[in-house]
C-alpha cells in the first residue's frame, strides 16, 4: 500500500526525505548546524522517514546519522548506494562488484599510476600513498586501512569481492582520464566523481538511486513523495530519482541540471533553510 502524505504526513507532500552528507548537512569541518538539526526534526515530526545516503563507508555513515539524530532502526544507504544497512548493524541490501571486473580497474588505475583503495565491508585496502592521497585526503591513517604494494594481487589472492573502488589524484588531473574510465567501464560499472579529488567506481545496481527505490519499495512510498538534497556527481542519479531534487550550494552545472531547484551552501544552512520554506507551504 503506498503511503500518501495526507494519510501519513499532516498535509505535507513528501514521506521520505533522503540527505547526502559531506558538503550537504555536512561542513567542511564535519560539523552539523543547529537550523540543520531542527528542521530534520521537524520532517521527523510529521512522520516524515529520513535517511542518509553518502558514499561514506558504513561506519562513518552511521556516526553522522546518529549525530543527525537517527535512531537504531533507521537504514542509512552507503558506500555510494551499495550497501543499506540500519544503524543497529542489521544488513538491508549488500551489492559488490565481481572480483575479474575489479582486478581490470586495478590494473587499469596501477598502468597509469593512480592511487586505487578497495572498499570491503568494514576494511580498506589501499596502494602505497600518492602526492594526491598526502595532499587532498584529510586522513591519511583510517580504522581498518592496509595499505599493499599491489591491491590487484591481494585481490587474486583472496577472492573477495569489493562493494566499490576509489581513484584518487589531483583534482585538475582526474579529467584527463575520467572520461577514458568511463569509456573503458561501460555499462559494466557506475564511475562517478564525489569530491574533487575522488572518483568512485562500483556496481551499477550500487547507487543512491537505486538504495532509494529499494526503500521507496519496501515503505510502499511513490517516487513523487521523495526529497532528496545533494551536492556532488555521484548524487545525480539520487536527484533525478527523486520527486524533488535539490541541488545544495556550489555545484557543477551537470547536478543543478539534474536537481528540480537549487538551495544556498551548508555554510548559509541551505538545507534548512529550503525544509523550512517547504514546511510554509506545506
Amino acid at each position: 500500500m503506498e503511503i500518501t502524505a495526507d494519510s501519513k504526513t499532516d498535509g505535507f507532500r513528501f514521506a521520505l526525505g533522503a540527505f547526502d552528507l559531506d558538503g550537504t548537512v555536512l561542513r567542511r569541518d564535519l560539523t552539523i548546524t543547529e537550523a540543520t538539526l531542527r528542521s530534520l526534526g521537524r520532517l521527523r515530526g510529521l512522520g516524515v522517514r529520513l535517511v542518509v545516503a553518502t558514499g561514506r563507508r558504513y561506519e562513518a555513515a552511521r556516526e553522522h546519522a546518529r549525530r543527525l539524530g537517527f535512531g537504531e532502526e533507521d537504514p542509512v544507504i552507503c558506500y555510494g548506494g551499495s550497501v543499506v544497512r540500519r544503524i543497529n548493524g542489521e544488513t538491508l541490501l549488500h551489492r559488490t562488484l565481481p572480483v575479474q571486473t575489479s582486478l581490470e580497474v586495478l590494473r587499469w588505475a596501477a598502468e597509469r599510476g593512480l592511487h586505487a583503495r578497495l572498499f570491503l565491508d568494514g576494511r580498506i585496502v589501499s596502494s602505497p600513498n600518492t602526492s594526491a592521497v598526502v595532499r587532498h585526503m584529510r586522513y591519511l591513517e583510517e580504522p581498518g586501512l592496509s595499505v599493499v604494494d599491489s591491491p590487484a594481487l591481494w585481490l587474486e589472492r583472496s577472492g573477495e569481492p569489493p562493494i566499490k573502488i576509489v581513484v584518487v589524484d589531483h583534482p585538475e588531473e582526474i579529467e584527463g582520464w575520467l572520461r577514458e574510465a568511463r569509456e573503458a567501464f561501460r555499462g559494466r560499472l557506475f564511475v562517478t566523481r564525489s569530491l574533487p579529488h575522488y572518483v568512485e567506481i562500483g556496481n551499477p545496481a550500487g547507487t543512491k538511486s537505486k538504495a532509494l527505490a529499494f526503500l521507496c519499495e519496501r515503505w510502499g512510498i511513490g517516487r513523487e513523495g521523495v526529497l532528496a538534497f545533494g551536492d556532488a556527481e555521484n548524487d545525480i542519479d539520487m536527484l533525478r530519482f527523486a520527486g524533488h531534487g535539490v541541488a545544495v550550494g556550489g555545484m557543477n552545472a551537470a547536478v543543478r541540471e539534474a536537481a528540480d531547484a537549487v538551495a544556498a551552501p551548508i555554510e548559509e544552512d541551505g538545507v534548512a533553510r529550503y525544509i523550512e520554506r517547504l514546511l510554509g507551504e506545506a
